[in-house]
């Protein structure tokens, strides 16, 4: 029998990228900013961003660790490069499994 893989979490902390290069960067993914649902990459569960004291945090839920991986070399690394968003540094994550996910009933901001 087939061992289940369990969901991560990663969470992006500073990492240089500010609301404005946050935009820069989305719209040269997807076409629009905010990205749309159904441009969402696959693997991807949830995707929250957001300004902190400290900077940019964004913060996502992936099948796994491998789908964010195949998203970083498709999508994200390329696009950094073309933008120079957060300096052209590549991300430097920090993943954890997810023991408990509670979707609710609303997710609207």
């Amino acid at each position: 029998m087939e061992e289940a893989r369990m969901a991560v979490g990663m969470l992006l902390a500073g990492e240089g990228i500010t609301a404005e290069s946050y935009k820069q960067l989305t719209e040269a993914m997807f076409g629009s900013y905010p990205m749309r649902g159904d441009d969402a990459p696959e693997g991807l569960i949830i995707h929250t961003a957001g300004a902190s004291d400290q900077g940019w945090y964004i913060y996502d839920v992936w099948d796994s660790r491998e789908h964010f991986e195949r998203f970083v070399a498709a999508q994200l690394g390329p696009a950094i490069e073309a933008t120079g968003a957060g300096g052209g540094a590549q991300p430097q994550p920090q993943f954890f499994p997810i023991e408990v996910l509670v979707k609710g009933a609303s997710a609207s901001v």
